[in-house]
């Protein structure tokens, strides 16, 4: 009974200093647009993309942030100029650490702007209908900015959702070949300050 008295009241004295340090967590769900070109050749393709973000406010207009992004797969098949048959699949993940900028507005409603470093992993396979049953992979990870633009409204004290855009350019180096993959993701987010 003694753990369970000393838990409530650690507990009870914890929740106040949380709140008063403006603690939110995020999930987010949308679309991300992902293209991949190097020397004069592209593929791109659109998946499901999810994450997750925590954030402290430091006061009404900035707030620091940490996030997970899976941007999905997208999948490209296309026939080249020798009539084989080539599917390209991409892939990217990111973990990011960044500064938001709020513009708060009227009714709980406010304008954001987020800028921050992204620690992201890119993969692409390739299937060739000349070469059946290989798989041509290559995969690369690095850390670039990212940028984007959102909105968010105020449910409640507790709860607000948002929509956001933000782009981030993957400088990719494998084994000589440079490569530039773009990442443009649209999502809606679900949050609780705590």
């Amino acid at each position: 009974m003694k753990k369970v008295v000393l838990s409530v009241l650690l507990m009870s004295s914890v929740l106040p200093a949380m709140a008063e340090n403006n603690f939110s967590a995020e999930l987010l769900l949308g679309m991300a647009d992902q293209e991949l070109s190097a020397n004069g050749l592209s593929t791109s393709g659109d998946d499901t993309s999810f994450g997750v973000r925590g954030a402290y406010s430091l006061n009404e207009n900035f707030s620091l942030e940490s996030a997970y992004q899976s941007y999905g797969e997208t999948d490209d098949t296309y026939i080249d100029s020798f009539g084989d048959t080539i599917n390209n699949k991409l892939s990217s993940t990111a973990l990011s650490l960044g500064i938001k900028g709020v513009i708060p507005l009227d009714n709980g409603l406010s304008l954001n702007a987020r800028v921050g470093i992204s620690f992201w992993d890119a993969e692409i396979k390739e299937t060739d209908s000349a070469f059946p049953g290989e798989t041509f992979k290559g995969d690369d990870n690095g850390n670039d900015l990212y940028y984007g633009i959102g909105a968010q409204y105020q449910i409640n004290p507790q709860i607000f959702i948002g929509a956001e855009y933000t782009m981030t350019k993957m400088g990719i180096s494998e084994a000589g070949l440079s490569a530039d993959f773009d990442v443009k993701n649209i999502s809606l987010s679900l949050g609780y300050k705590f």
